[in-house]
């Protein structure tokens, strides 16, 4: 007598890990960022990338010592710029490397340089991008 081994059992688990996984994979923004004590610094613009699945902002923040710390801010995907009127070309020339920036972001609970972009100002006052990306619903 032969025994025939069926590969709808292996094929169903190895997808449903699959589907667990990516699940997990993504992190959550009211997860990975204390939208309660949201932080604004004032710092330089050091790079811009206007790429998926969000948008990402390097700048440099010189304390009263005049030590300079990296820090990152995380933004909207480009899709939400652009519904707001800024499109990839607009958003790079206007964070360009060496622009003065003013930002309030969530920043990261596990205490590294990094954020959720809220609100961004240019040394003019004029707010740069969609607002409110990275505050919680409600404020």
């Amino acid at each position: 007598m032969k025994v025939r081994f069926s590969p709808f059992p292996l094929t169903l688990i190895t997808s449903l890990l699959f589907v667990n996984v990516s699940m997990f994979a993504h992190h959550g923004t009211f997860v990975s960022y204390d939208t309660k004590h949201p932080v604004t610094l004032t710092g330089v613009v050091a790079e811009y990338h206007f790429t998926n699945p969000h948008t990402q902002l390097y700048f440099d923040v010189t304390d009263d010592k005049g030590t300079v710390t990296r820090w990152a801010a995380e933004g909207p995907p480009p899709e939400i710029w652009v519904e707001a009127g800024w499109g990839k070309k607009r958003t790079e020339a206007t964070l360009a490397p060496g622009t003065k920036i003013t930002i309030t972001l969530s920043p990261a609970r596990n205490g590294k340089l990094v954020g959720a972009a809220a609100k961004i100002f240019l040394a003019n006052g004029e707010q740069v991008g969609p607002a409110g990306a990275g505050e919680p619903p409600n404020q």
